[in-house]
């Protein structure tokens, strides 16, 4: 039978004028400090009938997830200067409240005073609270809004066990109030529950690690000034010796709206609370408003792009990492940074699974890490630029369209966030990527632009860059003329070859006109790494070129002059032409 305080608590004028005694009402937030005797009925304040109102609507929703819905109740703990003594009062009015027999009106006078001291008002108005008699293993029943067993009643409802709470003390009943406020808690914080919620772990009214950090921290507090609220993952209130002849009754599968507080809920073990804490909700605090929100961006493989989702409908948090934007918090299933052994280091230096995205990385770069994260590989593919059994760097081609596939400037761009980010793996894996491709038909003013400007290139790229400047075909390069009509090559820098090609390294095509000329030196004027690489890559291209001429004139049996074993087909004077078109080759002339 569902108690009804209206029936015992018939509303007591003021009548001094004929002897009868006046007993203040006292505060609508805290039992008053001094109580009329048992035969005496006690006043209805104001606090009792809202908690009491079956039409008060209240749907407030602080639009959090749970784990920073955590992190704020144990930050307000914290830095709440005043938590431990008002508790301590709160205690003793309660035990004097108790004393003067009305146990079952503690709950509704202690309420708001509870709320302001350990949530920070944000339940005050938006719950219902009731008693009634609901067997011996249960404490009470918190119901997600308008699924109480009042059907009257849209709010957040929690119904306390009158049956066992008129058989137990002050303290114990604060504790059954605040293990059920807690619930509520989550409700207020992160939104009704419903059936979309999959995960156990973001069940708001489930006895998991959410609600184990925040009672052991209530209790906790509470201990500071004596012995702590008996507060648990269950309740016994009646001890072990009422149990032993009331046996537990055949527990039905739980309503996913309705908590069922049972006394033998298994607990889970502080240490392990409060390295989940630690890990996945304190760092929280730190991070923009953002990453409080009840969603959370995620990366769609099909159609390579983010999207947003419900945390419910995502991986749980101990199980994923969140890399945090400028606008928006990313989750990354914790499985798909496994293979990557500089990425779960980051994270694991920061201390946390969040991480902070560098400001200077494109979000363009960033979807790339996604994909090759979730793919093992990251867009565009670079087999069409690749040659097999040949190496790069590539050999600048002319460019067939107007937008190129960006290749090369993708995978400076990659090696740069791994730099940024140090994740060494994706900096292995761009490089790699650079030095497999053969022959780009990209704007090369825009990769090296990308390379040089903007501060001082890492090493690996800058090696990268020298050698693609005095880069020249290789003998098979000329089936990678794509139908230009190029004669093949004679040799190729560094690569072995016997004499020069008829067709110019890398910095020859940079520097004349091409469509590359004019930007070439506004870039080298730019930047004094690339000025400094340029002047290295004329030297070695005329220190190559001057060799290959000598050492064709020995092959071909001729002297210095070319005087000696000079055939009929010979010109005395070929090397001084071969000499001044590789010359003419070092700094970008045409014609001679």
């Amino acid at each position: 039978m569902t108690f009804d305080p209206s029936a015992s608590l018939i509303p007591y004028c003021n009548r001094t004028a004929v002897g009868f005694p006046h007993y203040p009402v006292g505060s609508d937030s805290e039992p008053e400090p001094y109580y009329a005797p048992r035969n005496i009925p006690r006043p209805i304040s104001s606090t009792f009938q809202r908690l009491r109102n079956e039409r008060l609507k209240c749907e407030r929703n602080l639009g959090w997830n749970l784990d920073f819905a955590v992190a704020f109740v144990i930050n307000h703990l914290e830095e709440s200067p005043d938590v431990a003594e008002s508790l301590k009062s709160l205690r003793i009015s309660a035990a004097k409240f108790c004393g003067a027999g009305h146990p079952l009106e503690l709950a509704h006078r202690a309420f708001n005073r509870l709320d302001q001291i350990l949530f920070a008002g944000h339940l005050r108005d938006a719950v219902f609270l009731d008693l009634g008699n609901l067997g011996t293993h249960v404490s009470g029943v918190t119901s997600s809004h308008g699924q109480g067993p009042n059907p009257r009643v849209r709010r957040i409802s929690i119904v306390l066990n009158a049956n066992l709470l008129q058989r137990t003390d002050s303290k114990n009943i604060l504790a059954t109030l605040i293990h059920h406020m807690i619930h509520a808690y989550f409700l207020v914080a992160c939104g009704r529950q419903d059936d979309r919620i999959k995960e156990e772990y973001y069940n708001r009214l489930a006895h998991g690690l959410h609600y184990g950090k925040v009672m052991n921290a209530i209790k906790k507090v509470s201990g500071h000034y004596g012995r702590p609220f008996p507060l648990g993952f269950g309740h016994n209130l009646l001890g072990r010796y009422y149990n032993e002849y009331h046996p537990s009754p055949p527990r039905h599968r739980q309503k996913h709206y309705r908590s069922q507080c049972y006394c033998d809920v298994d607990p889970i073990s502080e240490p392990d609370i409060n390295e989940w804490y630690e890990g996945v909700c304190k760092p929280m605090l730190e991070h923009p408003d953002f990453v409080q929100k009840p969603a959370v961006w995620v990366y769609n493989s099909r159609r390579g792009d983010l999207e947003e989702i419900l945390r419910e409908e995502s991986t749980p948090s101990p199980d994923a990492v969140e890399f945090i934007l400028t606008d928006k918090a990313v989750q990354v299933p914790g499985d798909k940074i496994d293979n990557y052994l500089s990425i779960r280091k980051a994270f694991d230096r920061a201390g946390s699974r969040l991480l902070k995205v560098h400001e200077d990385i494109r979000p363009e770069t960033f979807l790339a890490l996604l994909e090759l994260l979730h793919t093992d590989n990251y867009s565009p593919d670079i087999q069409p630029v690749v040659g097999s059994g040949r190496k790069g760097p590539p050999v600048i081609r002319p460019m067939h369209t107007e937008s190129p596939v960006p290749y090369l400037l993708t995978d400076i761009r990659m090696f740069k966030l791994g730099d940024l980010m140090g994740f060494e793996d994706v900096k292995a894996l761009a490089i790699h990527r650079m030095k497999a491709q053969t022959t780009t038909n990209e704007d090369p003013i825009s990769f090296l632009r990308e390379l040089y400007v903007g501060g001082e290139p890492a090493p690996d790229l800058r090696e990268w860059a020298c050698k693609f400047l005095v880069r020249m075909p290789d003998d098979d390069d000329a089936g990678l003329g794509l139908g230009l009509g190029l004669n093949s090559a004679n040799g190729a820098m560094g690569n072995g070859g016997s004499g020069l090609s008829n067709e110019p390294p890398n910095l020859v095509k940079l520097q004349e006109d091409m469509g590359f000329k004019a930007r070439f030196y506004q870039l080298v004027e730019q930047s004094g790494a690339l000025a400094f690489d340029v002047l290295k890559a004329r030297e070695e291209i005329w220190r190559v070129v001057r060799g290959r001429v000598w050492d064709r004139r020995r092959r071909l049996g001729r002297g210095a002059l070319g005087r000696e074993g000079e055939g009929e087909e010979g010109l005395g004077w070929e090397w001084v032409w071969e000499l001044a078109w590789g010359w003419a080759w070092v700094w970008g002339v045409q014609d001679i």
